[in-house]
């Protein structure tokens, strides 16, 4: 049975850099993706960020605001097929700040995750990939933004 999966992911800046999650295709390409994940049955969408972040990163954070949302939809019937809870999801996207600065060491990451890593604001750009991609071409419009802005949806033949 499909289900729609619901997503809290982060946008945590410091000192004029990103926190993004260094992740890598099964053919070895590098993609960067948000901190963040599925929520739980139950679990509210800030509690499930605020895990997330701390399984994925190590970090502790707390979370300021929704920024963004959007919709992914796979289109790979194999895909589809294989990973049916993460082939249709909805990304909510929140800014949040660390709590503290120092880590602990992370518990549990994504798959084809390798690390979490600080990047410059400037240098988000020349990235390879993002997901969600329109961060790559839309942080500074995000994080000024006064409301949540709906990136609509976004057909995928990967996940």
């Amino acid at each position: 049975m499909m289900s729609i999966r619901s997503t809290a992911k982060a946008l945590i800046v410091r000192d004029g850099q990103l926190l993004l999650n260094r992740c890598s295709y099964p053919d070895g390409r590098i993609y960067y993706d948000l901190p963040g994940g599925g929520q739980h049955p139950f679990e509210s969408l800030e509690d499930a960020l605020r895990r997330e972040i701390r399984e994925e990163t190590g970090y502790f954070a707390t979370v300021q605001r929704m920024v963004a949302i959007s919709e992914e939809i796979n289109t790979d019937p194999a895909l589809r097929a294989t990973y049916p809870e993460y082939c249709h999801r909805i990304l909510h996207i929140f800014l949040a700040e660390l709590s503290r600065s120092e880590k602990e060491i992370p518990t549990e990451k994504d798959l084809g995750m390798d690390t979490s890593v600080w990047i410059p604001l400037e240098k988000v750009h020349e990235l390879p990939e993002i997901n969600p991609s329109y961060i790559q071409s839309s942080l500074q419009t995000i994080l000024s933004a006064s409301a949540p802005i709906w990136f609509g949806t976004e057909y995928r033949d990967r996940i």
